[in-house]
């Protein structure tokens, strides 16, 4: 496993998500200041949609969600489980910022082409 570029920390909205094309799919990263980075999939399970970085954020028993546009399922930054019904999540990935650049484990031994939607 390798750590593949995705963009630069400065392309990352304060408080907010973007869109990411990773391995051949939309993710969804998250800039929550102090609270950190976060990455998921950007595809809502309940609608195959692929809009949850256009969630809002919001802290519900003690924990960091992305509630989806559609149906408003809240879905976990920190391990995909989603409040409303247990059957739906999202995968999560881990990130991390390093001299400016934002960063996303690859599950493959070679990176592939990555960039902001």
């Amino acid at each position: 496993m390798n750590w593949v570029n995705i963009c630069e920390e400065k392309a990352l909205p304060d408080f907010g998500g973007v869109a990411a094309w990773f391995e051949d799919r939309a993710i969804a990263i998250f800039n929550l200041g102090e609270r950190g980075l976060f990455a998921l999939d950007n595809t809502d399970p309940a609608t195959g949609v692929s809009l949850l970085s256009r969630g809002l954020i919001c802290d519900l028993e003690g924990d960091i969600f992305v509630a989806s546009p559609l149906h408003k399922q809240h879905y976990s930054l920190r391990d995909g489980s989603c409040i409303e019904d247990e059957s739906l999540s999202v995968e999560v990935y881990q990130i991390k910022c390093e001299d400016g650049k934002v960063l996303v484990k690859s599950a493959y031994d070679s990176s592939g082409n990555n960039s902001l939607i």
